[in-house]
């Protein structure tokens, strides 16, 4: 647009750039964009040229006397200019910037508008496999979003099962608190509304709330007894929209969505074949999908959550829980997905036994590599579906604002102590991914202060301004991701048990240590990131394993649900109705003055 101009004998061009740009994350970004774009015409056009860029202050939505001044402070900025291009030419260093970044409080900014927000939730994801840990692994779309946003490398699930895992997420609160209850996956279960909070309070703030993808958060007949309608159950927690898909159906009278998708492209009957004899023979067995990666499951809950995000209205904010069913098992990888990976090249973690025993079978390297190859294929999978609905946020136009987080319900063995499957307080089941993500907001980098999966629930509220329910024993990250704090929790904690004795974890980002019905154990993550040495028995190690003892002990003790809080005796309460009544009725010396 300029370079029609340089023939004529104008001295210098001034450039006003709209006032979209003036706030939020893009101001940083565009500037260095403009300064580099000056740069570059410069070295075109003679040094004499003159050239200033004036960012405009956001000041749509308020009065017109604002707009006016606005106007006024333009005109002023061009004589300035103009004059400064007349006398004097010799200047030269004038066209290198004039960038004025004008932010003026009295021309009263826009109002920020809120934040969307996506949750990316995945089933079984070890963080032993992800690309800034594994370069093994191919997560391109990840991998972009983790660039972005704060990685925190010792997030840990309230529990390495799912059922328990994901009722934390929507109560904010322990197995062991009163409101939750439940240590492993249950047959007969729902979690209660009035506990699961997450999205009554991010609807609360004004959002629309969808879950689209797995939800097990329910199981069996308690539902139903409690809930006529699953809808009213959904809207009871706060959800506008559910779109559940658990995975590949196991039965052909499945009824699912996905189920009545696959009924009528003609796979029903032979998909839910193929899971049944997978989870009754041996859901490890690397074998591709029946079905094209186009029909996946996890590709169709992707497609669902993208359709609906370009259905909803730009100005009302949003909040999309996705959640995917890969990488768990039955290791069905799709199409070229069960094959990108190639076997013989990958590299085992050192804790993955040169041989080991599971479900009557021995299993080495050489299997425990083909094993691996599907999981990363179902990994790149979830990948690709990542990036989907990344897409659909961007031509929503809204992802330069959208907060996002990234995680997981659990971890995957994978062979690590010759374990396959999740349960377990071992890194690769109990530590899970978590990247934050949230342009202008929060910083990028990594982190090891230890945190929790379920923290995702008061960092979002916050985030939006919404108000966190009291006796949530999840806390808000924004002060370690936005660099206002290094720590938020001084210990992490992990339960598991659907018998006694009920089992408990814990670590401080360095020491880890638990107990179960195997003995106790105790690892220098540090010295030790695979836990390959238990130091428990080590006198040198007695002082660390009875504070992390204590340091579990008063955890327990700290985060017990106290449903008396606030409560007042009767007659408390009696003298203070007394007192407040009387104070009302009790007249002022004045009032029989005329």
């Amino acid at each position: 647009m300029i370079a029609p101009l340089i023939p004529c004998t104008i001295r210098g061009v001034i450039w006003y750039q709209g006032e979209r740009n003036a706030a939020g994350p893009f101001t940083t970004l565009y500037g260095t964009q403009m300064r580099t774009l000056i740069a570059d015409w410069r070295t075109r056009w003679n040094d004499d040229f003159h050239f200033a860029y004036v960012q405009l202050p956001a000041v749509k939505g308020v009065s017109n006397i604002l707009h006016q001044q606005k106007r006024k402070l333009q005109r002023k900025l061009t004589r300035t200019f103009v004059k400064k291009a007349r006398f004097f030419p010799l200047m030269k260093r004038l066209y290198l910037i004039l960038l004025l970044i004008i932010a003026l409080p009295a021309l009263g900014d826009t109002p920020t508008r809120k934040p969307d927000v996506l949750i990316i939730l995945t089933d079984q994801w070890s963080p032993r496999y992800l690309s800034w840990e594994n370069p093994q692994v191919r997560t391109p779309h990840l991998d972009r979003l983790a660039a972005e946003g704060m990685i925190f490398d010792r997030c840990y699930t309230t529990s390495p099962i799912c059922m328990p895992a994901r009722v934390s997420l929507l109560t904010g609160l322990y197995p062991h608190n009163g409101g939750h209850g439940i240590w492993g996956n249950a047959l007969n279960y729902h979690v209660p509304p009035a506990e699961a909070t997450m999205f009554q309070f991010i609807k609360a703030a004004g959002y629309t709330t969808a879950q689209i993808g797995k939800t097990h958060w329910t199981s069996g007949a308690s539902l139903r007894q409690a809930f006529p309608k699953i809808e009213d159950y959904h809207h009871a927690l706060g959800l506008e929209y559910v779109f559940d898909v658990s995975g590949p159906p196991d039965s052909p009278t499945d009824r699912s969505p996905y189920g009545a998708y696959l009924s009528k492209l003609g796979l029903l009957d032979q998909v839910a074949e193929d899971m049944h004899e997978r989870y009754v023979k041996w859901e490890f067995q690397p074998k591709a999908s029946l079905v094209p990666p186009e029909h996946y499951h996890d590709v169709f809950v992707s497609r669902e959550a993208a359709d609906f995000v370009g259905k909803q209205p730009q100005d009302q904010p949003l909040c999309v829980v996705m959640s995917l069913h890969s990488p768990h098992p039955p290791l069905d990888a799709p199409g070229n997905y069960a094959t990108m990976y190639e076997a013989e090249k990958l590299t085992l973690p050192p804790n993955v036994p040169d041989t080991f025993r599971r479900e009557m079978r021995t299993i080495g390297h050489p299997e425990a590599r083909e094993i691996l190859a599907n999981y990363l294929g179902k990994i790149s999978l979830a990948d690709d579906c990542i990036g989907r609905v990344v897409e659909a946020f961007q031509k929503r136009g809204t992802w330069d604002r959208t907060l996002v987080c990234f995680t997981a319900d659990h971890g995957e063995m994978m062979g690590a102590q010759g374990q396959l499957t999740k349960g377990r307080f071992y890194e690769e089941s109990v530590r899970v991914p978590l990247v934050i993500r949230w342009p202008g907001q929060v910083n990028t980098g990594h982190t090891k202060t230890p945190v929790q999966m379920f923290d995702v629930y008061p960092t979002v509220v916050e985030a939006i301004g919404g108000t966190l329910s009291p006796r949530r024993q999840a806390v808000s990250l924004l002060p370690v991701a936005t660099g206002k704090a290094t720590i938020v929790r001084k210990t992490a904690i992990s339960e598991i048990g659907s018998q006694s004795p009920l089992n408990m974890m814990a670590t401080d980002g360095r020491w880890k240590w638990w107990a179960d019905d195997k003995g106790e154990f105790l690892f220098d993550l540090d010295s030790d990131p695979y836990e390959m040495t238990n130091l428990a028995a080590d006198p040198a190690h007695l002082a660390t394993l009875s504070q992390m003892r204590e340091s579990t002990l008063l955890h327990l003790r700290s985060s017990q649900t106290n449903l008396s809080e606030g409560y007042k005796s009767k007659v408390k309460r009696l003298r203070e109705a007394e007192e407040k009544g009387a104070g009302k009725n009790k007249k002022s010396p004045t009032d029989k003055l005329p």
